[in-house]
């Protein structure tokens, strides 16, 4: 179980992918030693050598080509899944997680962020702030992956098409986040069930297993992405958000002339000023606890006007201080770090 020493390994994933990619640009092709796509070839009248080809015989150098260009496509590829999911394992392992546990905390209790995580913690030990770090690492890899793989095609077409560099960056974070939304909503309900349900009566032995058998018995396949509607919407307006503030500061404000420090602080108001769409999530984290917790789900409009008689519309912004320092650390390392890597 990943726990105390989480946030030493994800520190040695981030430095590893930093400290290879100079090495990885260096190799290029030269790890491609077999292509299946045979070159085509004329066959004149006159000439029964073209109908059976020699294996011998030189490829064209529209062949090489052709050959070199889809190994590079594919690369490319892999490169970027395996570079989004190092980067996002390495947020959620080293504060991302325990940031999610104190937020999820605070947003479905009265309790505030630092009596959120001392509770959190007189439960199980300091480790429990990384409870469902299997769960949230299989996620990680998964969302790493889908994001960055989304984001970089939605950000080349923008390009191709004449777009600005804050339009690439507003179209990347849509398609990342929606991309996300897919594998994080069914991974979002065990998430949430698991923090809020954590030593209550008839919940003691939950865990990852435990909590999907469960809700998969009542609800079917289904009940894994309830709430699939305000997590597409909260993850796209997420990313947007953090994409294009992060690249207007960098740009507009010039951020970037200063450095490391320079994108870390863009970073930082890009991730702010994400925290614009909290309600969304609040409705969200409400909608899977109850599903977590085998109550009905209600639409989000309940939702909305329950807190709101209940609590204000203040209550629709609770946890947004967890949130807040959530959203700064997981910019930097999705999109400040990209953009330092020239992803």
């Amino acid at each position: 179980m990943i726990t105390l020493h989480s946030p030493v390994l994800a520190c040695l994933l981030l430095f590893s992918l930093i400290g290879d990619v100079a090495a990885l640009r260096r190799i290029g092709l030269d790890s491609v030693t077999f292509c299946s796509t045979e070159r085509k070839r004329k066959i004149g009248p006159n000439s029964v050598r073209n109908r059976f080809p020699l294996s011998r015989e030189c490829a064209s150098q529209n062949d090489i080509n052709h050959i070199t260009e889809c190994a590079a496509s594919t690369g490319a590829v892999f490169m970027t899944l395996g570079r989004g999911a190092a980067l996002r394992v390495a947020s959620d392992l080293s504060g991302g997680t325990p940031l999610e546990s104190i937020k999820c905390r605070v947003t479905k209790t009265t309790d505030g962020p630092i009596e959120a995580c001392k509770k959190i913690i007189a439960e199980g030990g300091i480790q429990n702030l990384w409870a469902g770090s299997f769960s949230r690492t299989i996620e990680g890899i998964l969302l790493g992956a889908f994001f960055l793989l989304g984001s970089n095609a939605a950000k080349k077409q923008v390009f191709a098409m004449g777009g600005s560099k804050t339009a690439a960056a507003l179209a990347g974070g849509l398609v990342g986040g929606l991309a996300q939304a897919v594998v994080m909503t069914p991974a979002g309900m065990v998430f949430t069930s698991l923090n809020l349900n954590r030593g209550k009566k008839g919940y003691e032995d939950d865990n990852f297993l435990t909590v999907t058998k469960r809700i998969y018995q009542e609800r079917g396949l289904n009940g894994m992405f309830c709430g699939g509607g305000p997590m597409a919407m909260r993850q796209a307006t997420n990313w947007m958000s953090r994409s294009c503030f992060t690249e207007i500061a960098r740009t507009t404000f010039r951020m970037s002339e200063f450095g490391l420090l320079g994108e870390i602080g863009a970073g930082a108001i890009g991730g702010i000023g994400s925290c614009w769409n909290t309600p969304i999530e609040t409705i969200r984290v409400y909608l899977q606890a109850d599903v977590g917790a085998g109550k009905d789900a209600k639409t989000p409009v309940e939702y909305w006007n329950d807190i709101v008689e209940e609590q204000g519309y203040s209550g629709l912004f609770r946890g947004v201080t967890p949130r807040g320092i959530q959203a700064i650390w997981q910019t930097v390392f999705m999109v400040t770090v990209p953009n330092l890597l020239g992803i």
